[in-house]
């Protein structure tokens, strides 16, 4: 009789967080160093982090998407295995910090193909072997629990949010009270309608910004998704002011943009 394999547990079942501290970040590179191709490695871990890409999406950059003048680095968002170009992607062109330009610099010296992540058979690095590199650069590393690449994605889109949000002094119950004031249809108890208008306009406006750039930068279509990146920021430091806007893989010219003309009506229902 044939034996079936092991039914693969979920990820909620093998660790007790979805995302890194950004001192597991630093140690994740710290031991890259140690790896067959440590040059690709640690420039595979920051770019998972800084530019919060996704596998399949980091597999298929090119050099050719390098713009090392101006420092930035075009990315196609939401991008499928198969094809290079598809309907309904998002593409940006993203800025590098010091250190990603640093590393890449280095990188495209031993390069031997048109891709940024080769493998050692000189072809595009597959998802498997990025998934890979990273577990086992978790275990060489000595973190509590297991790593794998979304978790380096999630922590990326939890710094930036918590970087945006961490002048407007909102609490996570405030960014809880304007979600549902914005995205739900439910009606808002008169406590919670108390509560909503002692938010300062501009606190709000900041929320709301942040939740639009989020959403842009990562290419996530449902908002749902992206107030579960927003919201994250506090898992990621419970007290944004604590949050290092020095950190040496900080975003470059990470900030603030001009708030939608969608949400230019700001309180109309209850003012």
């Amino acid at each position: 009789m044939t034996k079936l394999p092991p039914r693969k547990l979920p990820f909620s079942n093998r660790r007790d967080r979805q995302f890194l501290y950004l001192h597991e970040v630093d140690a994740l590179i710290a031991a890259s160093i140690h790896s067959r191709a440590p040059t690709r490695n640690q420039a595979l871990i920051m770019l998972l982090f800084c530019q919060a890409l996704q596998p399949s999406e980091i597999c298929w950059l090119r050099w050719c998407d390098l713009n090392f003048t101006a420092h930035t680095l075009l990315i196609v968002r939401n991008r499928s295995k198969s094809l290079r170009l598809q309907p309904q992607v998002v593409v940006n062109q993203q800025p590098l910090c010091p250190a990603e330009i640093e590393i890449l610099q280095e990188l495209i010296q031993l390069s031997k193909t048109d891709w940024i992540l080769e493998s050692e058979r000189k072809q595009r690095l597959s998802d498997r072997s990025l998934h890979h590199i990273v577990h086992q650069a978790g275990k060489q590393a000595g973190l509590p629990l297991p790593v794998h690449p979304y978790m380096l994605r999630r922590s990326g889109l939890y710094y930036r949010a918590a970087l945006l949000l961490q002048r407007a002094n909102l609490s996570l119950h405030e960014c809880c009270l304007l979600w549902n004031y914005y995205a739900t249809s439910s009606a808002m108890t008169a406590s919670a309608q108390i509560e909503y208008r002692a938010i300062e306009r501009k606190r709000e406006e900041t929320f709301l910004l942040a939740f639009e750039q989020i959403k842009a930068f990562a290419g996530i279509s449902s908002d749902e998704n992206v107030i579960d990146y927003l919201l994250g920021a506090y898992l990621l430091s419970p007290h944004l002011s604590e949050i290092f806007d020095n950190y040496w893989l900080t975003p470059a010219y990470w900030r603030l943009k001009t708030l939608p003309k969608t949400f230019k009506s700001i309180r109309s229902t209850y003012s």
